[in-house]
């Protein structure tokens, strides 16, 4: 009885990752292609959260990915936080930067032709 049950609820949540992962990456396609129309049915028209969360989630990894593999080296290496910062951290700050530039931009779009 629970071993079916278990397995019903792994095969569930199994098919809505596979929901949400084909859908994440239609809309970072569709982002390249038509990110007006895209946003504005995340936006708008779906108002689908989980969907904004995950691109969201995925414009923001390159910093966050960065930033805390340069905490858990430092403490490994060093035994603290070195102040300094390296070539890498600027190139991925400024690629941070257009990323996040280029999100804001088509939001603020969307919001206005509302």
């Amino acid at each position: 009885m629970i071993k079916k049950r278990i397995k019903k609820i792994s095969e569930l949540v199994f098919l809505i990752t596979i929901r949400q992962i084909w859908k994440l990456l239609c809309n970072l396609y569709h982002m390249i292609e038509q990110p007006f129309l895209t946003f504005k049915k995340l936006i708008v028209k779906d108002r689908d959260k989980s969907q904004m969360f995950l691109v969201g989630i995925v414009f923001l990894m390159p910093i966050l990915a960065y930033s805390v593999a340069r905490v858990v080296w430092d403490y490994y290496r060093f035994g603290l936080i070195i102040n300094g910062v390296g070539m890498f951290f600027l190139i991925v700050s400024g690629i941070e930067f257009f990323l996040l530039a280029y999100l804001g931009y088509w939001i603020i779009r969307v919001m206005r032709s509302k």
